[in-house]
């Protein structure tokens, strides 16, 4: 009787491990999943300010585009063209707060994109993303986004990189892939991290790339180029070989709770 009763307890036992195993490798892929979401939208988000320059620099004119769920709508369509896949559903608390951070972060340059004097804005690709990396902070979600470099790559100070993402840092630049580490920590707390390099595109040059690539050099002769950019900063001479650094997002684990 006993050792049936042994038996049966290791049976039941084993099926209780199984299905925690098997549990924890779906909540994996599960973070996995949100966290490429939030990488792919965030991505969607630079790119559309990239190819918003014109609207949002120029004098008067209909701006609509650049705000609420117009603004959003617009980022989906990047996403749907760039990564041939259909928008990931609002449902889950991180891609919903991402979604109203963009909104907001917009909503607070509404009256500098108005602005009939101001020539150059200013709100380009880098500064979009610091001020949504800035407006998630104040969420108390959990939620970290950060677009990073190497230190001495570095122009805004604020994106300094972190000792974990120094770490996979040196480890992509070996070998190039999706870094993901479901036993991180953030602000002294357990989280899943990953990061996600980012090979250099088209509108990073035109700011970090040669004179060749830079914007206001256009119909002007060699003589008269600039090595300045758009934002008065010194151009890096990048190529599309460089390393262009990466996404790096950060979730706590409370947040799947």
């Amino acid at each position: 009787m006993n050792k049936i009763f042994i038996k049966r307890n290791q049976s039941l036992f084993f099926a209780i491990l199984f299905l925690f195993n098997t549990n924890t490798f779906s909540n994996d892929e599960d973070v996995r999943e949100i966290i490429g979401n939030v990488s792919k939208i965030y991505m969607s988000s630079m790119i559309y300010i990239f190819k918003s320059q014109s609207l949002i620099n120029q004098k008067g004119g209909d701006k609509q585009e650049l705000f609420g769920q117009k603004f959003v709508d617009n980022i989906k369509i990047i996403y749907k063209n760039k990564y041939e896949q259909g928008f990931p559903l609002e449902s889950h608390l991180t891609v919903k707060m991402l979604l109203r951070s963009m909104i907001e972060v917009m909503e607070d340059y509404r009256e500098l994109i108005r602005d009939d004097e101001i020539g150059f804005k200013g709100i380009i690709p880098a500064t979009f993303a610091f001020q949504l990396s800035m407006k998630l902070s104040t969420k108390g979600i959990g939620l970290k986004i950060k677009f990073t470099r190497t230190e001495d790559e570095l122009r805004n100070k604020l994106n300094m990189p972190d000792g974990w993402e120094v770490m996979v840092m040196e480890k992509i630049k070996k070998e190039p892939k999706i870094y993901f580490d479901q036993n991180a920590v953030l602000n002294g707390k357990p989280a899943f991290r990953q990061f996600t390099p980012l090979p250099m595109a088209e509108f990073c040059l035109a700011c970090h790339g040669k004179p060749e690539n830079n914007p206001l050099n256009r119909g002007k002769k060699k003589s008269q180029w600039t090595n300045i950019d758009m934002t008065g900063f010194k151009m890096e001479n990048w190529t599309m070989d460089s390393f262009g650094g990466g996404v790096s997002i950060s979730i706590e684990k409370s947040a799947f709770n």
